[in-house]
């Protein structure tokens, strides 16, 4: 008779480790594929159109995906060490490093460029200079069809000492409203492209403005105007953005918009300084939205730590997961705040920054 050999503890893995392993390795694999696959397309560029640009919003938040995923990888390691378990830790944990790589210009608090390189003199003589020049405070926000309280929107402006207020999609109603409520009084100048189709947008300013005609041949209106800041030579262009979104079928003109913006931007005189503020329908995870930063503007809310703040959709069933409103600056403006205000009527967020414009 064979005599039965007393069990080990430790020498094999037991049955509970060995589903828990198996678990956690699942786990890791469900996460870690669309994860990949979405990183994927964004290192590619984005794909050709719908729903790759689409799913390109969703990059932020896959962040979590990968970082759940490599923490069930590396728990299916510890419960059972085997190779396939190992090459996916390693594969989760390399994906979520390369991610963060990705992101990490947006949450790392930097400053934008600081200008033509000076010499000591110039330099201090620079800094007396700008220490005269007012902080300019800028703000924009998509209205929306059904529009913003105006009592409310004056408010917050008035609150936070707004200089430039941004309305992409103002309409005629919501025009009437803003007069009403007196926007006049604390924003004296004004450019306005307003309709009764839900395509319109205006500039309001503490500063005079020369109007100049918006951006040609765009879904939405774009209104742009130069604002006389004192301080900064040959003033300070304005551009309130509104970019068509990447609905299916508009992908295209959402690209070309883009891209006209990016060629606007390198056509300006070296000397003028320019905000172009609102609605891009577009983040820093769209290749086309980076081609127009490297048109030489900074994002403000990267430039303060908080670019992943999300700004769409508000109001809404779902939370916001995506940033599409921005502020961006020139060469030789420096962001020094950035936030975000949330109102009843849209379903965008308010972006608010306030920057020193160099002279």
């Amino acid at each position: 008779m064979r005599a039965v050999q007393p069990s080990v503890p430790g020498t094999r893995p037991s049955l509970l480790r060995r589903a828990g392993s198996w678990a956690c390795w699942s786990i890791a694999a469900v996460l870690w594929l669309p994860a990949a696959a979405l990183t994927g397309v964004r290192l590619a560029g984005g794909g050709s159109g719908t729903p790759w640009v689409q799913l390109l919003s969703l990059f932020p938040a896959s962040l979590f995906a990968s970082l759940a995923a490599a923490a069930a990888a590396l728990a299916a390691v510890a419960l059972e060490l085997r190779g396939a378990r190992m090459v996916l830790a390693v594969l989760a944990t390399g994906l979520l490093a390369g991610q963060m790589l990705m992101v990490a210009p947006r949450i790392v608090p930097g400053s934008t460029s600081a200008g033509p390189l000076l010499g000591r003199p110039a330099q201090a003589a620079a800094a007396a200079s700008r220490a005269a020049v007012h902080p300019l405070t800028v703000m924009a926000l998509n209205v929306g069809s059904t529009g913003v309280d105006p009592a409310a929107l004056l408010g917050q402006a008035r609150a936070r000492e707004v200089d430039i207020l941004a309305l992409p999609e103002l309409a005629l109603e919501g025009l009437a409203g803003l007069e009403a409520a007196g926007i006049g009084v604390d924003f004296p100048y004004r450019a306005i492209d307003v309709d009764g189709a839900g395509t319109g947008n205006a500039i309001f300013s503490r500063y005079p403005l020369v109007r100049m005609p918006r951006v040609p041949g765009t879904s939405f209106y774009q209104t742009r105007a130069v604002a006389d800041v004192p301080g900064t030579g040959g003033g300070i262009q304005l551009t309130s953005v509104h970019i068509d979104s990447p609905r299916p079928g508009h992908t295209p003109s959402w690209r070309a918009e883009l891209d006209q913006l990016a060629d606007l931007q390198r056509g300006l005189p070296a000397y003028r300084g320019s905000v172009l503020l609102g609605d891009f329908n577009a983040g820093h995870d769209h290749a086309e939205f980076r081609n127009l930063l490297d048109a030489g503007l900074t994002d403000a809310a990267g430039t303060a730590g908080m670019g992943l703040v999300p700004t769409w959709p508000i109001n809404a069933p779902v939370p916001a997961f995506t940033a599409i409103d921005h502020i961006l600056v020139s060469r030789g403006i420096r962001v020094a705040a950035f936030s975000t205000l949330e109102f009843p009527g849209t379903d965008h967020a308010a972006v608010v920054g306030t920057l020193d414009p160099w002279p």
